[in-house]
């Protein structure tokens, strides 16, 4: 499976503000390269406002995005690649963020996106507040800008299966409501506000179940959110 090598080698940027951190040991669940968008205005009707752009692992797999399920819950596909292919996204990643300047956007409530990248023995992290806006910005900021959003775009056309997660984080958010009255007839939940739950049991959630839905259960209102736990994840660690 190749990378779309076209858009790795536009983002080959000499420059950025990463700060390196010593890499942990080799494994085949450890994350080698990411990407994803955080923070920004809280949107209420989501608390787990980020976006995972991808996640390349130890031993080659990709994971990226795949929509929402019947459930509008997040999905994620899975790829393999190449060992030369994983060094080239690894390294284009690297150039394009390393020691580069992407100024600053002054706009408030706009999420950072923020990349992982290990490269020589090494782990670095950089964060761009609004990567796409451009607004008084200099000419290389831009293009620098351009250049990383176009290398994590190209990870999106790596085709790949559906992710099979073994578990779901579940968070119930308790909702101060008293029109809430639909009782939750599905499965047990965890205890606590934050646990996991088999992937055999979300697959018997209600068909009517959608992210962020209202109930009650156990003598308690609250609003219902899950997520997939991606390998190497363990869950109800802050979003």
């Amino acid at each position: 499976m190749r990378v779309a090598l076209a858009l790795l080698a536009a983002a080959a940027l000499v420059g950025g503000s990463a700060t390196p951190a010593l890499a942990s040991p080799p494994r085949a669940d450890r994350v080698v390269a990411a990407a994803w968008t955080a923070g920004g205005y809280p949107l209420p009707m989501n608390p787990n406002y980020r976006t995972v752009h991808f996640r390349l692992y130890a031993d080659g797999r990709l994971v990226t995005p795949n929509g929402a399920d019947v459930h509008e819950v997040p999905s994620y596909r899975v790829a393999h690649l190449s060992s030369s292919d994983t060094h080239a996204l690894r390294d284009e990643l690297h150039r394009a963020t390393s020691n580069v300047d992407f100024g600053f956007v002054p706009v408030a409530d706009v999420g950072y996106t923020y990349v992982r990248v290990a490269h020589d023995g090494r782990t670095a992290y950089t964060s761009i507040n609004a990567l796409t806006m451009t607004y008084e910005l200099t000419r290389s900021q831009r293009e620098a800008r351009k250049r990383l959003s176009a290398l994590i775009d190209s990870t999106a056309d790596i085709s790949g299966r559906a992710f099979q997660p073994e578990s779901y984080e579940v968070r119930r958010i308790a909702a101060d409501d008293p029109t809430i009255q639909l009782e939750w007839t599905g499965p047990d939940l965890p205890a606590t506000s934050c646990g996991l739950i088999a992937a055999d049991a979300y697959a018997d959630f209600p068909t009517t179940y959608r992210q962020g839905n209202s109930y009650t259960w156990r003598g308690e209102a609250f609003t219902l959110w899950l997520r997939p736990l991606l390998p190497g994840e363990t869950g109800c660690r802050g979003l």
